[in-house]
Protein backbone atom coordinates (compact mmCIF):
# COMPACT_ATOMS: atom_id res chain seq x y z
CA UNK A 1 0.00 0.00 0.00
CA UNK A 2 2.96 2.41 0.50
CA UNK A 3 3.40 4.22 -3.13
CA UNK A 4 -0.14 4.27 -3.89
CA UNK A 5 -1.15 7.64 -2.79
CA UNK A 6 -0.51 10.08 -5.18
CA UNK A 7 -2.92 10.29 -8.06
CA UNK A 8 -5.86 9.83 -6.10
CA UNK A 9 -4.93 12.59 -3.26
CA UNK A 10 -4.25 12.30 0.19
CA UNK A 11 -2.82 9.27 1.70
CA UNK A 12 -4.90 6.16 2.13
CA UNK A 13 -4.13 5.64 6.00
CA UNK A 14 -4.77 8.87 7.07
CA UNK A 15 -8.44 8.59 6.16
CA UNK A 16 -8.50 5.49 7.78
CA UNK A 17 -7.57 7.42 10.68
CA UNK A 18 -10.40 9.96 10.19
CA UNK A 19 -12.44 7.22 10.13
CA UNK A 20 -11.60 5.55 12.89
CA UNK A 21 -11.43 8.50 15.01
CA UNK A 22 -15.10 9.07 13.54
CA UNK A 23 -16.38 6.25 15.21
CA UNK A 24 -14.55 6.11 18.55
CA UNK A 25 -16.24 9.53 18.76
CA UNK A 26 -19.56 8.50 18.28
CA UNK A 27 -19.08 5.57 20.29
CA UNK A 28 -17.51 7.34 23.29
CA UNK A 29 -20.98 10.24 22.77
CA UNK A 30 -23.18 6.98 22.67
CA UNK A 31 -21.94 5.34 25.49
CA UNK A 32 -22.04 8.43 28.14
CA UNK A 33 -25.64 9.28 26.86
CA UNK A 34 -26.94 6.29 26.70
CA UNK A 35 -25.03 3.37 28.80
CA UNK A 36 -24.22 5.81 32.04
CA UNK A 37 -20.36 5.47 30.56
CA UNK A 38 -20.00 1.83 30.65
CA UNK A 39 -18.68 0.66 27.79
CA UNK A 40 -20.38 -3.14 27.88
CA UNK A 41 -23.61 -1.28 26.52
CA UNK A 42 -22.39 -1.23 22.95
CA UNK A 43 -22.60 -5.12 22.84
CA UNK A 44 -26.05 -4.75 24.04
CA UNK A 45 -26.16 -7.09 26.29
CA UNK A 46 -30.15 -8.43 27.00
CA UNK A 47 -31.49 -8.03 30.54
CA UNK A 48 -33.00 -11.75 30.40
CA UNK A 49 -29.62 -12.76 28.44
CA UNK A 50 -28.08 -15.38 31.13
CA UNK A 51 -24.94 -13.66 31.69
CA UNK A 52 -21.38 -15.50 32.95
CA UNK A 53 -20.95 -14.81 36.59
CA UNK A 54 -17.75 -13.43 36.67
CA UNK A 55 -19.43 -11.05 33.74
CA UNK A 56 -22.52 -10.07 35.58
CA UNK A 57 -21.76 -7.31 37.53
CA UNK A 58 -19.92 -5.08 34.95
CA UNK A 59 -22.02 -5.65 32.01
CA UNK A 60 -24.33 -3.22 31.15
CA UNK A 61 -28.21 -4.71 30.84
CA UNK A 62 -29.84 -3.51 27.18
CA UNK A 63 -33.67 -2.44 27.69
CA UNK A 64 -34.23 -5.10 25.11
CA UNK A 65 -34.94 -8.80 26.87
CA UNK A 66 -32.85 -10.43 24.51
CA UNK A 67 -30.42 -8.15 23.26
CA UNK A 68 -28.09 -8.53 20.10
CA UNK A 69 -25.36 -10.68 18.82
CA UNK A 70 -22.19 -8.97 19.98
CA UNK A 71 -23.28 -10.02 23.55
CA UNK A 72 -22.28 -13.51 22.78
CA UNK A 73 -19.22 -12.65 21.00
CA UNK A 74 -17.89 -10.93 24.30
CA UNK A 75 -18.99 -13.74 26.40
CA UNK A 76 -16.55 -15.80 23.56
CA UNK A 77 -13.92 -13.34 23.84
CA UNK A 78 -13.91 -13.76 27.45
CA UNK A 79 -13.75 -17.90 27.53
CA UNK A 80 -12.39 -18.29 23.71
CA UNK A 81 -11.60 -22.06 24.11
CA UNK A 82 -14.26 -22.95 25.89
CA UNK A 83 -12.81 -23.67 28.99
CA UNK A 84 -15.32 -22.04 31.52
CA UNK A 85 -19.03 -23.03 30.47
CA UNK A 86 -19.60 -19.92 28.19
CA UNK A 87 -21.23 -22.82 25.32
CA UNK A 88 -24.18 -23.16 28.08
CA UNK A 89 -24.64 -19.09 27.76
CA UNK A 90 -24.65 -18.67 23.89
CA UNK A 91 -28.42 -18.97 22.30
CA UNK A 92 -26.66 -20.93 19.69
CA UNK A 93 -23.51 -22.15 20.99
CA UNK A 94 -21.95 -23.64 17.42
CA UNK A 95 -22.93 -20.88 15.14
CA UNK A 96 -21.19 -18.19 18.04
CA UNK A 97 -18.35 -20.38 18.60
CA UNK A 98 -17.70 -21.02 14.88
CA UNK A 99 -16.94 -17.16 14.31
CA UNK A 100 -14.18 -17.31 16.77
CA UNK A 101 -11.58 -14.67 15.05
CA UNK A 102 -12.71 -11.42 16.76
CA UNK A 103 -13.53 -13.09 19.62
CA UNK A 104 -10.20 -14.99 19.92
CA UNK A 105 -8.10 -11.91 18.87
CA UNK A 106 -9.30 -9.54 21.51
CA UNK A 107 -8.37 -11.78 24.14
CA UNK A 108 -5.22 -12.07 22.67
CA UNK A 109 -4.68 -8.67 22.46
CA UNK A 110 -5.85 -7.89 26.26
CA UNK A 111 -2.83 -11.22 26.91
CA UNK A 112 -5.99 -13.11 28.46
CA UNK A 113 -6.40 -10.40 31.25
CA UNK A 114 -10.67 -10.62 32.05
CA UNK A 115 -10.33 -6.45 32.69
CA UNK A 116 -8.80 -5.87 29.76
CA UNK A 117 -11.04 -7.69 27.12
CA UNK A 118 -13.62 -5.67 26.71
CA UNK A 119 -11.92 -2.59 25.66
CA UNK A 120 -9.16 -5.17 23.38
CA UNK A 121 -12.73 -5.99 22.02
CA UNK A 122 -13.73 -2.49 20.57
CA UNK A 123 -9.80 -1.70 19.46
CA UNK A 124 -10.38 -4.93 17.65
CA UNK A 125 -13.27 -3.37 15.52
CA UNK A 126 -11.72 0.02 14.98
CA UNK A 127 -9.18 -1.76 13.72
CA UNK A 128 -11.53 -3.54 11.37
CA UNK A 129 -12.39 0.27 10.13
CA UNK A 130 -8.98 0.98 10.22
CA UNK A 131 -7.97 -1.56 7.66
CA UNK A 132 -10.89 -1.88 5.71
CA UNK A 133 -11.21 1.69 4.78
CA UNK A 134 -7.54 1.97 3.87
CA UNK A 135 -7.75 -1.01 1.63
CA UNK A 136 -10.79 0.61 0.13
CA UNK A 137 -8.93 3.69 -0.48
CA UNK A 138 -6.22 2.11 -1.70
CA UNK A 139 -8.65 0.41 -4.73
CA UNK A 140 -9.99 3.72 -4.98
CA UNK A 141 -6.35 5.33 -5.67
CA UNK A 142 -5.25 2.81 -7.88
CA UNK A 143 -8.43 3.16 -10.34
CA UNK A 144 -7.35 7.29 -10.10
CA UNK A 145 -9.87 8.25 -7.88
CA UNK A 146 -9.53 10.11 -4.27
CA UNK A 147 -8.24 8.06 -1.44
CA UNK A 148 -10.82 10.09 0.32
CA UNK A 149 -13.37 7.47 -1.18
CA UNK A 150 -12.11 4.47 1.01
CA UNK A 151 -14.87 6.24 3.57
CA UNK A 152 -17.35 4.35 2.11
CA UNK A 153 -16.24 1.46 3.51
CA UNK A 154 -18.63 3.19 6.15
CA UNK A 155 -21.37 2.59 3.74
CA UNK A 156 -21.52 -0.76 4.62
CA UNK A 157 -24.50 -1.76 6.11
CA UNK A 158 -22.60 -4.54 8.51
CA UNK A 159 -20.02 -1.86 8.95
CA UNK A 160 -22.73 0.28 10.94
CA UNK A 161 -24.89 -2.35 12.57
CA UNK A 162 -21.08 -3.77 13.68
CA UNK A 163 -20.17 -0.21 15.17
CA UNK A 164 -23.36 -0.01 17.02
CA UNK A 165 -23.23 -3.69 18.47
CA UNK A 166 -20.15 -5.07 17.87
CA UNK A 167 -20.86 -7.68 15.24
CA UNK A 168 -18.32 -9.50 13.92
CA UNK A 169 -19.03 -9.27 10.49
CA UNK A 170 -17.23 -5.80 10.00
CA UNK A 171 -14.25 -7.76 10.15
CA UNK A 172 -15.43 -9.74 7.33
CA UNK A 173 -16.07 -6.66 5.84
CA UNK A 174 -12.31 -5.68 5.86
CA UNK A 175 -10.81 -8.86 5.06
CA UNK A 176 -12.88 -8.63 2.08
CA UNK A 177 -11.50 -5.36 1.25
CA UNK A 178 -8.31 -6.83 1.36
CA UNK A 179 -8.61 -9.48 -0.56
CA UNK A 180 -10.36 -7.23 -3.50
CA UNK A 181 -7.14 -5.43 -2.95
CA UNK A 182 -4.55 -8.11 -3.55
CA UNK A 183 -6.44 -9.25 -6.56
CA UNK A 184 -6.45 -5.59 -8.14
CA UNK A 185 -2.57 -5.49 -7.20
CA UNK A 186 -1.57 -6.62 -10.96
CA UNK A 187 0.50 -9.83 -9.39
CA UNK A 188 -0.39 -13.43 -8.54
CA UNK A 189 -1.27 -12.92 -4.74
CA UNK A 190 0.29 -15.28 -2.26
CA UNK A 191 1.06 -15.65 1.56
CA UNK A 192 -0.40 -12.15 2.05
CA UNK A 193 -3.99 -13.65 0.92
CA UNK A 194 -3.93 -17.01 2.08
CA UNK A 195 -3.91 -15.70 5.81
CA UNK A 196 -6.68 -13.57 4.25
CA UNK A 197 -8.33 -16.51 3.10
CA UNK A 198 -7.67 -18.16 6.34
CA UNK A 199 -8.74 -14.90 8.98
CA UNK A 200 -12.06 -14.76 6.85
CA UNK A 201 -12.72 -18.34 7.53
CA UNK A 202 -12.66 -17.93 11.12
CA UNK A 203 -14.32 -14.67 11.40
CA UNK A 204 -17.67 -16.17 10.18
CA UNK A 205 -18.27 -19.20 7.94
CA UNK A 206 -19.82 -17.72 5.09
CA UNK A 207 -15.84 -15.90 5.06
CA UNK A 208 -15.18 -19.14 3.20
CA UNK A 209 -16.75 -18.32 0.07
CA UNK A 210 -13.81 -16.10 -0.52
CA UNK A 211 -11.80 -19.29 -0.18
CA UNK A 212 -13.73 -21.16 -2.60
CA UNK A 213 -13.58 -18.45 -5.20
CA UNK A 214 -10.32 -18.81 -5.08
CA UNK A 215 -10.18 -21.78 -5.65
CA UNK A 216 -12.62 -22.21 -8.39
CA UNK A 217 -10.84 -19.39 -10.15
CA UNK A 218 -7.69 -21.02 -10.78
CA UNK A 219 -9.42 -24.44 -11.26
CA UNK A 220 -11.36 -22.60 -14.48
CA UNK A 221 -7.45 -21.75 -15.90
CA UNK A 222 -6.80 -25.57 -15.04
CA UNK A 223 -4.28 -24.83 -11.79
CA UNK A 224 -4.60 -27.30 -10.31
CA UNK A 225 -1.25 -26.40 -7.73
CA UNK A 226 -2.99 -22.81 -7.35
CA UNK A 227 -5.79 -24.17 -6.52
CA UNK A 228 -5.00 -26.75 -4.02
CA UNK A 229 -2.66 -23.86 -2.79
CA UNK A 230 -6.01 -21.69 -2.23
CA UNK A 231 -8.00 -24.90 -0.39
CA UNK A 232 -5.75 -25.95 2.28
CA UNK A 233 -6.72 -21.87 3.21
CA UNK A 234 -10.09 -23.65 4.77
CA UNK A 235 -7.90 -25.74 6.80
CA UNK A 236 -7.67 -23.43 10.00
CA UNK A 237 -11.55 -23.27 10.15
CA UNK A 238 -12.30 -26.54 9.52
CA UNK A 239 -9.46 -27.49 12.43
CA UNK A 240 -11.38 -25.29 14.42
CA UNK A 241 -14.77 -26.97 13.65
CA UNK A 242 -12.68 -30.24 14.88
CA UNK A 243 -12.01 -28.70 18.27
CA UNK A 244 -15.48 -27.32 18.71
CA UNK A 245 -16.95 -30.93 18.11
CA UNK A 246 -14.88 -31.81 22.11
CA UNK A 247 -15.26 -28.41 23.55
CA UNK A 248 -19.39 -28.28 22.78
CA UNK A 249 -21.35 -30.50 24.32
CA UNK A 250 -23.57 -32.91 21.80
CA UNK A 251 -26.54 -30.49 22.32
CA UNK A 252 -25.42 -27.69 21.08
CA UNK A 253 -25.13 -29.47 17.57
CA UNK A 254 -22.65 -30.42 15.20
CA UNK A 255 -19.79 -28.12 14.19
CA UNK A 256 -20.44 -28.78 10.70
CA UNK A 257 -24.03 -27.69 10.97
CA UNK A 258 -26.07 -25.59 8.63
CA UNK A 259 -28.71 -22.97 10.11
CA UNK A 260 -32.13 -23.87 8.76
CA UNK A 261 -32.62 -20.45 6.85
CA UNK A 262 -30.00 -21.37 4.45
CA UNK A 263 -31.49 -24.62 2.76
CA UNK A 264 -33.11 -23.30 -0.43
CA UNK A 265 -37.07 -23.76 -0.73
CA UNK A 266 -39.65 -22.34 -3.42
CA UNK A 267 -40.28 -19.36 -1.32
CA UNK A 268 -40.04 -16.00 -2.62
CA UNK A 269 -39.05 -14.98 0.82
CA UNK A 270 -37.08 -11.62 0.26
CA UNK A 271 -39.81 -10.85 -2.41
CA UNK A 272 -42.97 -11.34 -0.17
CA UNK A 273 -41.29 -9.58 2.65
CA UNK A 274 -40.66 -6.90 0.35
CA UNK A 275 -44.53 -6.87 -0.28
CA UNK A 276 -45.70 -7.44 2.74
CA UNK A 277 -43.14 -5.88 5.37
CA UNK A 278 -43.63 -7.13 9.03
CA UNK A 279 -45.90 -4.79 11.36
CA UNK A 280 -44.50 -2.32 14.12
CA UNK A 281 -47.82 -2.14 16.53
CA UNK A 282 -45.81 -0.44 19.42
CA UNK A 283 -45.51 2.68 16.79
CA UNK A 284 -47.84 4.84 16.12
CA UNK A 285 -49.78 4.26 13.05
CA UNK A 286 -48.14 7.47 10.37
CA UNK A 287 -44.50 6.13 12.21
CA UNK A 288 -45.14 2.60 11.85
CA UNK A 289 -46.13 3.39 7.71
CA UNK A 290 -42.49 5.15 7.41
CA UNK A 291 -40.88 2.46 8.73
CA UNK A 292 -42.72 0.06 7.00
CA UNK A 293 -41.97 1.57 3.71
CA UNK A 294 -38.08 1.92 4.53
CA UNK A 295 -38.10 -1.86 4.76
CA UNK A 296 -39.64 -2.12 1.36
CA UNK A 297 -37.19 0.13 -0.18
CA UNK A 298 -34.09 -1.84 1.60
CA UNK A 299 -35.37 -5.21 0.82
CA UNK A 300 -35.61 -3.99 -2.97
CA UNK A 301 -32.19 -2.45 -2.93
CA UNK A 302 -31.14 -6.03 -1.47
CA UNK A 303 -32.35 -7.36 -4.40
CA UNK A 304 -30.73 -4.66 -6.70
CA UNK A 305 -27.47 -5.35 -5.05
CA UNK A 306 -27.82 -8.89 -6.27
CA UNK A 307 -28.73 -7.49 -9.62
CA UNK A 308 -25.65 -5.22 -9.68
CA UNK A 309 -23.36 -8.27 -8.56
CA UNK A 310 -24.98 -10.35 -11.87
CA UNK A 311 -24.37 -7.39 -14.31
CA UNK A 312 -20.19 -6.81 -12.74
CA UNK A 313 -19.64 -10.41 -14.29
CA UNK A 314 -19.96 -9.53 -17.40
CA UNK A 315 -16.57 -7.13 -16.83
CA UNK A 316 -15.00 -8.05 -13.34
CA UNK A 317 -11.65 -8.92 -13.53
CA UNK A 318 -9.38 -10.61 -12.55
CA UNK A 319 -11.61 -14.42 -12.34
CA UNK A 320 -11.22 -14.66 -8.66
CA UNK A 321 -13.18 -11.45 -8.18
CA UNK A 322 -16.01 -12.66 -10.40
CA UNK A 323 -16.37 -15.97 -8.78
CA UNK A 324 -16.34 -14.21 -5.60
CA UNK A 325 -18.98 -11.90 -6.61
CA UNK A 326 -21.25 -14.90 -8.24
CA UNK A 327 -20.73 -17.00 -5.32
CA UNK A 328 -22.38 -14.08 -3.33
CA UNK A 329 -24.78 -13.36 -5.51
CA UNK A 330 -25.91 -17.34 -5.42
CA UNK A 331 -25.59 -17.10 -1.54
CA UNK A 332 -28.49 -14.61 -1.48
CA UNK A 333 -30.70 -16.08 -3.66
CA UNK A 334 -29.98 -19.32 -1.61
CA UNK A 335 -31.68 -17.75 1.37
CA UNK A 336 -35.66 -18.18 0.56
CA UNK A 337 -37.26 -18.25 4.64
CA UNK A 338 -39.20 -15.11 4.95
CA UNK A 339 -38.26 -14.58 8.10
CA UNK A 340 -34.32 -14.30 7.49
CA UNK A 341 -35.47 -11.04 5.58
CA UNK A 342 -37.35 -9.57 8.69
CA UNK A 343 -34.87 -7.64 11.01
CA UNK A 344 -32.31 -5.27 9.21
CA UNK A 345 -29.83 -5.60 11.57
CA UNK A 346 -29.94 -9.01 10.60
CA UNK A 347 -30.51 -9.44 6.57
CA UNK A 348 -27.75 -6.73 5.64
CA UNK A 349 -24.96 -8.63 7.72
CA UNK A 350 -24.04 -11.83 5.95
CA UNK A 351 -23.98 -9.95 2.81
CA UNK A 352 -21.27 -7.70 3.96
CA UNK A 353 -18.60 -8.87 1.24
CA UNK A 354 -21.20 -8.29 -1.81
CA UNK A 355 -21.35 -4.86 -0.86
CA UNK A 356 -17.40 -4.49 -0.53
CA UNK A 357 -16.93 -5.90 -3.71
CA UNK A 358 -19.94 -3.80 -5.46
CA UNK A 359 -18.02 -0.52 -3.70
CA UNK A 360 -14.59 -1.67 -4.94
CA UNK A 361 -15.89 -2.48 -8.65
CA UNK A 362 -14.09 -0.35 -11.35
CA UNK A 363 -15.19 3.39 -10.60
CA UNK A 364 -14.34 4.85 -13.74
CA UNK A 365 -14.77 3.74 -17.49
CA UNK A 366 -17.80 0.99 -18.00
CA UNK A 367 -17.73 0.10 -14.32
CA UNK A 368 -18.64 3.73 -13.32
CA UNK A 369 -22.36 3.51 -13.51
CA UNK A 370 -22.40 0.43 -11.49
CA UNK A 371 -20.40 1.42 -9.29
CA UNK A 372 -22.66 4.64 -8.73
CA UNK A 373 -25.36 2.33 -8.10
CA UNK A 374 -23.81 0.46 -5.61
CA UNK A 375 -23.22 3.60 -3.28
CA UNK A 376 -26.83 4.14 -3.87
CA UNK A 377 -28.08 0.43 -3.24
CA UNK A 378 -26.07 0.89 0.06
CA UNK A 379 -27.60 4.18 1.45
CA UNK A 380 -31.12 2.77 0.44
CA UNK A 381 -29.84 -0.24 3.23
CA UNK A 382 -28.44 2.31 5.54
CA UNK A 383 -31.49 4.41 6.10
CA UNK A 384 -33.31 1.43 7.41
CA UNK A 385 -30.10 0.05 9.29
CA UNK A 386 -30.06 3.95 10.87
CA UNK A 387 -33.81 3.76 11.92
CA UNK A 388 -32.84 1.47 14.22
CA UNK A 389 -30.66 3.59 15.67
CA UNK A 390 -33.32 6.13 16.64
CA UNK A 391 -33.17 5.82 20.53
CA UNK A 392 -29.34 6.22 20.52
CA UNK A 393 -29.17 9.31 18.44
CA UNK A 394 -32.25 10.94 20.22
CA UNK A 395 -30.11 9.95 23.71
CA UNK A 396 -26.62 11.49 22.35
CA UNK A 397 -29.22 14.72 21.05
CA UNK A 398 -30.51 15.14 24.48
CA UNK A 399 -27.22 14.33 26.42
CA UNK A 400 -25.99 17.37 24.33
CA UNK A 401 -28.55 19.67 25.08
CA UNK A 402 -30.13 19.39 21.56
CA UNK A 403 -32.74 17.62 22.31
Amino acid sequence: MRGETKRGGTKPWIWALVAVLAVLAWQALTVDANYAGNWTGLFRTGWKTPVPARLAPGTFRNAHPKGYDGQYYRFLAHDPFLRHGTATDLDTPIDRSRRILVPLLAWALAGGQQGAIDGAYVLVILGSIFAGTCFLGCIMVRQGRHAALGLLFLAVPATIVGIDTMTVDITLAALTACFAWHWGSGREPGWGLWFTLAAAGLTRETGLLLAAACVLAALVKRDYRRAAFWGTAVLPALGWYEYLHFAIPPAGGTPLSVPGWLWPRPQLGIAMRAIEPPRYPLLGASVERIIRALDTVSLLAMMAAAALGILRLRWAKPAAIRAALGLQVAFLLAITDEMFWTPPYGYCRPFAPLFVLLLAGDAAGRGRRAWVAAILVCALVDVRVLAEMETQMLGVLRWLGLG
